[in-house]
């Protein structure tokens, strides 16, 4: 009996470990066959970001006075500034973030000064970094303290801009315990991307972002010793090494033949 009750407790356990070893093959070939066919995408910039298909700025909005003087910079009356942001009615915004759209004029006038947004080469199917000018990372995936560390850290200062890796929709955005201020994105090919700790989370259940969209602002909340982003890559929601997804970093090439996970 016992032995028989052992033997359906292992065909479970195998049967478990087969389908994550089948999903890790499966996200594996979708790697194998992306596109090898790098474009130029627009990616966000300090100065210029995107949200809802306009080009703007996100702000924090301290008062009511800075609300006003933020709103110079657009046609659009605040009712239609809440809208895009999603505040209810009655919801007072001050306190928090709105994206604020630009005028046409006044994405003219920033033109003719040559402030406009980057443009970098991504093929179709590679992720790009979150953060800008990755230096150092201070844990990949694999062990970490007799546990299993489910992506990577990259320490950055406070307030550092964290950005959508590939295009897709937000599923999650909120507190979630240990992960602190948490976003999570959708993308195809049943791959999602994590960012975790964020100071702030500027974009909101539901939204579809791009490639290179501003996401947040990376913070230290939630059960972490210091400012950092915890990123993920899933696939079928197995944990993947991001190394393997992002494009070589000129200070890091060292670590892309880390394979802490084995």
């Amino acid at each position: 009996m016992y032995k028989d009750a052992g033997y359906h407790f292992r065909n479970k356990d195998m049967k478990s470990t087969q389908m994550k070893k089948s999903s890790i093959l499966f996200c594996i070939f979708l790697l194998c066959v992306s596109s090898a066919f790098a474009e130029k995408i627009t990616i966000d910039s300090a100065v210029i970001q995107e949200y809802k298909g306009k080009l703007g700025r996100w702000l924090p909005i301290p008062s009511q006075t800075a609300l006003a003087a933020a709103t110079k910079e657009t046609s659009l009356s605040l009712n239609e500034i809440y809208a895009i942001n999603d505040v209810p009615a009655r919801k007072n915004p001050v306190g928090g973030y709105l994206f604020i759209p630009y005028s046409q004029e006044a994405i003219t006038s920033l033109a003719e000064k040559g402030i406009t947004r980057p443009q970098i080469e991504s093929a179709d199917d590679e992720f790009l970094w979150p953060i800008d000018d990755v230096m150092s990372i201070t844990s990949v995936l694999g062990l970490r303290g007799g546990k299993f560390h489910t992506g990577m850290d990259i320490p950055a200062s406070r307030g550092t801009r964290v950005r959508s890796a590939m295009d897709g929709r937000v599923v999650f955005s909120g507190y979630a315990g240990g992960f602190g201020n948490f976003i999570q994105v959708e993308h195809r090919n049943n791959f999602v991307t994590r960012y975790a700790h964020n100071s702030i989370n500027l974009v909101k259940k539901g939204d579809f972002v791009k490639k290179g969209q501003l996401l947040g602002f990376v913070g230290s909340t939630g059960n972490s010793t210091g400012n950092h982003l915890h990123f993920e890559v899933r696939c079928n929601d197995v944990p993947l090494d991001p190394l393997d997804f992002l494009p070589v970093n000129g200070n890091l090439k060292l670590l892309h033949t880390i394979k802490n996970w084995k």
